[in-house]
């Protein structure tokens, strides 16, 4: 069963891009959700997040854990860090609108 099947499913996914990084979609845009699913990376910890990423040597001043995750740069759910690529997000809104 995909998310577009499962309202509940749905519902909690736009709750938890709320909540956590402070985007807010409509619910029956189907190509947003999308979007922003496919812009959701998970990692176990905090050093994969820092190898997958390269976000503690770009960012050495911000890459405390206690500043990712005040900052809203991840979640932490269920013991799994969760990070919302904007990047990955807003190039694909480009596509989208274009």
């Amino acid at each position: 069963m995909t998310m577009a099947e499962n309202t509940l499913v749905k519902c909690m996914f736009l709750e938890l891009l709320e909540r956590e990084f402070q985007l807010h979609l409509d619910g029956q845009d189907t190509e947003k959700i999308e979007l922003a699913r496919q812009s959701i990376e998970i990692y176990d910890n905090v050093e994969a997040f820092y190898k997958a990423t390269g976000w503690r040597r770009d960012n050495p001043e911000e890459a405390g854990t206690e500043y990712l995750l005040e900052h809203k740069i991840v979640a932490l759910v269920q013991g799994k860090l969760l990070y919302f690529s904007r990047i990955r997000y807003e190039d694909g809104l480009k596509k989208l609108e274009g």
